[in-house]
C-alpha cells in the first residue's frame, strides 16, 4: 500500500476533516452520556429512588374476619374456621401447566378447574395470587409444604371459611356465602374495596342475612408492607407499617337457636314450615322451614350434583317457605272473616243451622263436614267447628272489599322488613286487585259474588305466607299492629323493638274471636283439642285449616280415590294451624304449615302444640338477651 505524503495537501486536508468530525462526534457523545447521567442520578434521582423502592417493597391487603351472627343468647349461627388453602402466583410459576401437573400430584386438579384458574389469570393479572384449591386436608397441606421447593409459584397458606354450625337448620335465615365474581367487582368504584374483593378467595354474602348485611359483616381491611425479592417472593415483613384490619360486624339476632333446633325435629321427614313470634316485641324466635339445604356446602362452590338434587327435588328445600312459599289460608282465615262480619254489623249472636251444604247462585257450597254441624251456630260456634255454611252464609251479605280491608289490618297482602330476601307479599283480593289482574281480560274484572263465599273460607283467589299468618295471630291476640323483626343489635347499634299502635279495628270485635280460638283447643267439639296442652298456665288459643290443592271428582271417586289419603302426595291437601299462648296473657305466636299434610288437626296441630310447648317451658322472653357490645369478638386477621 502507497503512503501518504506528508507533502500531498489534498490528502492530508481530507484525513484532517475526518479526524475533527470524529472527534465533534465523540465529544458530543460524551456530552449526551454526561447529560443523561446527570439527569438520572442527580436531576431525577428521588424519582427513580422511589420507584427502586416500589420494586423492593409491596404493600399487602389483611384481608379482615367476616363478623359473626348469632342467635339472640350468643350462638354463632355463623362464624369462622381455620382452613388450609393453596394458591398460586403466576408470575412466579416458570411453566404455568407443569406446576398443575405437580400439584396434580397431591391435590386433583380437573380440567374444569385449570380453565378456571386460566380464566382468572386473564382477568387478574400474572402477579395477582389466585386461589387453587380452598379446603385441603392436613396430609395434603403438608405434602405441599414437603414439595414446595419443586413447586415454583405456589403458595400453601392457612386461612378462614365460613362455618355455620347450625348447618340447614338456619340455613334461610342466616344464608350462605360466594366466590366475588365479575358483577361484584363492576360494581364497585372503590379502589380500596375493589383491592379487598380481589383478595383470593374472598367471600360476599349470597343469601339471607349474609346477603342483606354483607357490607356490616365484611370488615375493613388492613394493610401490610413487605420485602421482596427480583421474584417476587416475600424474604421479610415489616410489622412496624401494619395496619390490622378490623373484623366485620357482629349480628345479634331474635332467632333463639335451641327454640329453631326444636322446631325443625318437630318438622323433620315432611316440607314444612315454623315461625314463632314474640307478640309483645314482634322478636321471630322461629324461622323453620324443612327441608333445607346445607349452607356450608356452598362455601367453596355446590358440588354439581347435590345442586341438580336441591333443584329437582318435589320438597324445595331451597325455597324459604315461611316467606316465599304462598298458600291459601284454608280455615284459619276464618277469623279475619269474623272480624270482617262484625265490622259490617253483623252481631256476634246471629246463627244459623249448617245441614252440610249451602245452595247459591247454580250450585252447593259444601261444609267440611258432610253432616253438618245442625242448628246454633253462632260466631264463636262457627271458628270453634270451623263451619263452612255459617260463613258462606254470611258472605252473602258481605262486601269483599271488607273483608280484604280486616286481612290487611290484620298483616295479610303485605311485606315485613326481615332483612331476608325473597319475600312474598300473597294476594288480598277485592273488587281493585281483580281489575289490575284481569287488565287484558276487562270481561272478567267484575268481581262476583259467589267469590267471596269461596274467599271467606281462605280459598279462591286469597294467599298468605306463614309468617303473615303468625303476625295474623298475633295482631288478634294482642291488638296491637304486631310487626316481625329478626335482627336486634349491628355491631354497636342496637335496634330496639318499636311500640306497636293499636289496631284501626274497635276493640270489642276482638273478644269473640279470641274466644272461639279458646274453644277450638280447650272446649270439647272444637276441632284441635288434641292440641291442647296440660298445664293449666299455657292454655293455648289455636284455628286449624285446611287449604284445598285438588278437588277429587267422579271420576276418581270411580277408581278407589275417595279420600285425600288415596291421592298421589302432591295432590293432597296441606294442612295448617295457627295459635298464641298463654290464652289470658298472650306472649307467643306460632304458625305451622305442613305442605299435602291433608288435615290441620291430625298433622299441623300437633306438631304446632310441641314447638309451642318447647317455647314456654323455657319463655325466652323471661331471659336477658345476649349482647355483642358487652362481649366484643377477637379481633384477627390474615395476608391476603
Amino acid at each position: 500500500m502507497a503512503r501518504i505524503s506528508s507533502h500531498d495537501p489534498e490528502r492530508q486536508e481530507i484525513l484532517t476533516r475526518r479526524a475533527t468530525l470524529f472527534g465533534g462526534v465523540f465529544t458530543l457523545g460524551l456530552f449526551v452520556i454526561g447529560g443523561r447521567l446527570f439527569q438520572l442520578q442527580i436531576a431525577e434521582h428521588q424519582k427513580y429512588l422511589d420507584l427502586a423502592n416500589d420494586n423492593q417493597f409491596n404493600r399487602r391487603v389483611l384481608t379482615p374476619l367476616r363478623g359473626e351472627i348469632v342467635d339472640r343468647f350468643g350462638k354463632p349461627l355463623a362464624s369462622n374456621r381455620q382452613t388450609f388453602r393453596l394458591l398460586l402466583i403466576p408470575e412466579q410459576a416458570k411453566d404455568l401447566e407443569a406446576a398443575f401437573d405437580a400439584v396434580h400430584t397431591i391435590v386433583p386438579l380437573s380440567e374444569e378447574r385449570r380453565a378456571r384458574i386460566r380464566r382468572q389469570m386473564r382477568r387478574r393479572g400474572q402477579g395477582t395470587p389466585i386461589e387453587i384449591e380452598a379446603d385441603l386436608s392436613w396430609d395434603e397441606f403438608a405434602r405441599i409444604n414437603y414439595d414446595l421447593p419443586h413447586l415454583p409459584g405456589v403458595l400453601p397458606e392457612v386461612g378462614e371459611a365460613r362455618s355455620y354450625p347450625l348447618g340447614n337448620a338456619t340455613a334461610f335465615v342466616v344464608g350462605y356465602v360466594g366466590a366475588v365474581i365479575d358483577k361484584d367487582i363492576a360494581e364497585v368504584v372503590d379502589e380500596s374495596e375493589e383491592n379487598l374483593l380481589r383478595q383470593p378467595g374472598f367471600k360476599v354474602g349470597r343469601d339471607g342475612l349474609e346477603r342483606t348485611y354483607d357490607r356490616e359483616l365484611r370488615g375493613v381491611p388492613g394493610a401490610l408492607d413487605v420485602k421482596v425479592n427480583a421474584y417476587g417472593r416475600v424474604i421479610e415483613e415489616l410489622t412496624e407499617s401494619q395496619t390490622s384490619p378490623q373484623q366485620g360486624k357482629t349480628l345479634a339476632l331474635t332467632i333463639d337457636a335451641e327454640l329453631q333446633l326444636a322446631a325443625m325435629k318437630e318438622l323433620e321427614g315432611e316440607s314444612a314450615s315454623a315461625v314463632v313470634l314474640d307478640v309483645v316485641t314482634g322478636d321471630v324466635l322461629v324461622l323453620a322451614s324443612t327441608p333445607a339445604f346445607n349452607p356450608n356446602d356452598f362455601n367453596f362452590g355446590i358440588k354439581p350434583d347435590l345442586w341438580k338434587q336441591l333443584n329437582e327435588s318435589p320438597y324445595h328445600p331451597l325455597l324459604n317457605k315461611p316467606i316465599a312459599a304462598l298458600y291459601p289460608p284454608g280455615s284459619t282465615f276464618k277469623m279475619i272473616s269474623a272480624m270482617a262480619a262484625e265490622m259490617s254489623g253483623i252481631s256476634t249472636s246471629f246463627s244459623v243451622s249448617c245441614p252440610g251444604k249451602l245452595w247459591y247462585g247454580n250450585r252447593f257450597f259444601h261444609c267440611w263436614k258432610k253432616g253438618g254441624h245442625g242448628g246454633g251456630i253462632n260466631m264463636k260456634n262457627a271458628i270453634k267447628h270451623s263451619c263452612d255454611v255459617y260463613f258462606y252464609t254470611v258472605a252473602k251479605s258481605l262486601d269483599i272489599d271488607v273483608l280484604a280491608e280486616a286481612a290487611r289490618k290484620l298483616g295479610l297482602g303485605q311485606k315485613f322488613d326481615l332483612g331476608i330476601p325473597g319475600q312474598k307479599q300473597g294476594v288480598v283480593p277485592s273488587r281493585d286487585w281483580k281489575k289490575a289482574y284481569f287488565a287484558h281480560s276487562p270481561e272478567n274484572q267484575t268481581w262476583f259474588p259467589g267469590e267471596t263465599l269461596s274467599v271467606i273460607i281462605g280459598q279462591g283467589y286469597v294467599t298468605t305466607t306463614p309468617l303473615q299468618l303468625a303476625v295474623m295471630t298475633a295482631r288478634i291476640a294482642t291488638g296491637k299492629e304486631v310487626r316481625p323483626r329478626i335482627v336486634r343489635v349491628i355491631g354497636d347499634k342496637e335496634l330496639p323493638p318499636n311500640a306497636f299502635p293499636d289496631i284501626d279495628i274497635d276493640p270489642k270485635y276482638f273478644g269473640t274471636i279470641r274466644a272461639g280460638m279458646d274453644a277450638v283447643v280447650n272446649e270439647p267439639g272444637g276441632t284441635a283439642v288434641r292440641s291442647a296442652l296440660e298445664n293449666p298456665a299455657w292454655r293455648l288459643a289455636g284455628k286449624t285449616g285446611t287449604s284445598q290443592v285438588y278437588a277429587i271428582t267422579a271420576a276418581d271417586r270411580a277408581r278407589g280415590l275417595a279420600k285425600p289419603e288415596d291421592l298421589p302426595w302432591e295432590r293432597r291437601d296441606h294442612a295448617l294451624f295457627v295459635c298464641y299462648a298463654p290464652f289470658d296473657n298472650p306472649r307467643y305466636a306460632c304458625s305451622v304449615v305442613v305442605e299435602h299434610g291433608i288435615g290441620g288437626a291430625r298433622m299441623a296441630g300437633p306438631k304446632a302444640r310441641e314447638i309451642m310447648r318447647a317455647v314456654l317451658a323455657k319463655d325466652p322472653a323471661s331471659r336477658e338477651p345476649f349482647d355483642p357490645r358487652k362481649a366484643p369478638l377477637q379481633q384477627q386477621a390474615r395476608a391476603g
